[in-house]
């Protein structure tokens, strides 16, 4: 389950714990129709917080390892080792076995180290992503679909 990775930023697992923990208290088919109701509440509430920007730069950030220095990376360059190099041309030295910190952003690069991240430069569209993929199986399972929620809920918005 996606959900539980380590690299996960902590606001989609706080989404995901929350609705582990709703799956936990379905004992009968009445329950799990009101856990189903509960789950879509929740995705609703998760989905907006990321839309209306109530969110800190640290829930979002994704903390992975560099696993050899940043100069060795020559084949590929995942996002940790693209804001690590921001961090080393900002003059913040960085090895092997740091923990890079980084939120996705939409610019190129399409990343930013937390240290230097803004709440305007974060893209919210890839964290729905995110939300949309760490959900997935288990709505998939409950017979919920995600983007019929995100209509629903994106017309009473505006009511």
């Amino acid at each position: 389950m996606t959900g539980k990775k380590r690299h996960i930023p902590k606001f989609i697992k706080e989404a995901f714990e929350e609705m582990l923990k709703v799956l936990q208290e379905v004992h009968d088919e009445q329950s799990f129709k009101q856990a189903r109701e509960k789950i879509e509440e929740i995705i609703k509430t998760w989905y907006y917080k990321l839309k209306r920007g109530e969110f800190e730069l640290e829930d979002l950030s994704f903390k992975v390892m560099l696993s050899k220095s940043v100069d060795r990376y020559v084949k590929t360059t995942p996002p940790h080792v693209k804001a690590a190099k921001k961090l080393l041309n900002r003059g913040i030295s960085v090895m092997a076995g740091d923990i890079i910190s980084y939120v996705k952003t939409k610019d190129r690069d399409g990343v930013e180290p937390l240290e230097f991240a803004r709440k305007d430069q974060v893209d919210v569209d890839k964290y729905v992503e995110y939300l949309i993929s760490t959900f997935g199986q288990v709505l998939d399972a409950l017979g919920i679909d995600f983007d019929r929620i995100i209509g629903v809920t994106s017309l009473e918005y505006f009511m």
